[in-house]
């Protein structure tokens, strides 16, 4: 790969080479050097607990080539920090943006319901989220059990799909739980989905910055999640959200619980959460701050050749 990279580069003489892929980017970084690439930039999407002790090597070998790294936040950057022992001046933190305006639905709620066949008298708890283990299903089904003892008017929707699909189906059903849980493996239908919902909730064990909670937020929803990693850095506790420490069920289900009892507080969580994510998060500003980075790092790059 580092070969027909070399050609690549030599053809089209790139300025910036940016790479985006754990593996790909030793062979890019790599061939961007050999070829003589102005800039070399990395990037960091997750928190990546998944690396073994080759893969941090690997890691580390890429990251001698690069002039940054960009991480989309700064609990991403300083996890990569740790494990990489990469030095801190190499990076740059570029939120993630989003297009807040396509999570609006303009559907019909009772339309959306029926088609789910979601009763029109019960709060619509929801999740976004693929079957993985980091996502923690077994935790969202718990707290789904702990209300639906406490109250008959609350149904919960599983939106994803993934390896434990089924194993998480199996839960439900242990709970039993079937007829007040929907599973969903749409995503062109997330915003209909999403007007339905009074309160969206994340379990995951890690989260490096949440498409699933910037996109809940777009559409006015109170949420409910987990304090990993960058969730913190989207949701501030008690205006744009509720943020749970611990894996606690009960603790989820009584944040929950307490927003379903409140619905003045609810409507005002998810306004905040709308204007928030229109003003911090605006796609726009993604693509300027890497205008702004990609500008800097070519002057840089410049006065070294100079």
């Amino acid at each position: 790969m580092r070969y027909r990279l070399r050609r690549c580069f030599r053809r089209h003489r790139p300025d910036i080479v940016h790479t985006f892929l754990f593996g790909f980017d030793l062979a890019a970084n790599r061939a961007a050097r050999d070829t003589g690439v102005p800039v070399v930039i990395s990037s960091r999407r997750e928190l990546a607990d998944w690396q073994l002790g080759r893969h941090l090597r690997r890691q580390r070998l890429a990251n001698r080539y690069v002039d940054c790294i960009v991480a989309n936040s700064r609990a991403v950057a300083d996890y990569a920090i740790e494990r990489e022992k990469t030095n801190p001046a190499l990076f740059r933190i570029i939120p993630n943006g989003i297009l807040a305006d396509e999570f609006v639905s303009m559907a019909d709620p009772e339309q959306v319901r029926q088609h789910y066949h979601i009763s029109p008298n019960r709060h619509v708890v929801c999740t976004v989220a693929n079957f993985s283990p980091v996502k923690d299903y077994p935790l969202f089904v718990a707290m789904a059990a702990e209300l639906t003892a406490r109250r008959d008017d609350v149904h919960f929707l599983a939106i994803g799909d993934g390896p434990l699909k089924q194993e998480t189906g199996k839960l439900i059903h242990k709970y039993r739980l079937k007829d007040r849980f929907t599973q969903a493996r749409t995503v062109q239908g997330i915003p209909d989905l999403l007007k339905v919902a009074s309160v969206f909730v994340l379990t995951s064990k890690l989260e490096g910055f949440p498409n699933a909670v910037m996109e809940a937020m777009a559409a006015g929803k109170a949420i409910v999640a987990a304090q990993v990693g960058g969730v913190p850095e989207l949701i501030s506790e008690g205006e744009t959200g509720r943020l749970i420490a611990g894996r606690d069920p009960i603790a989820f289900a009584d944040a929950v619980d307490s927003l379903l009892n409140r619905p003045e507080e609810r409507a005002a969580i998810g306004t905040n959460a709308a204007q928030w994510v229109r003003e911090r998060l605006p796609i726009e500003a993604l693509a300027q701050a890497h205008r702004y980075l990609y500008a800097e790092l070519l002057a840089q790059s410049a006065r070294k050749v100079g």
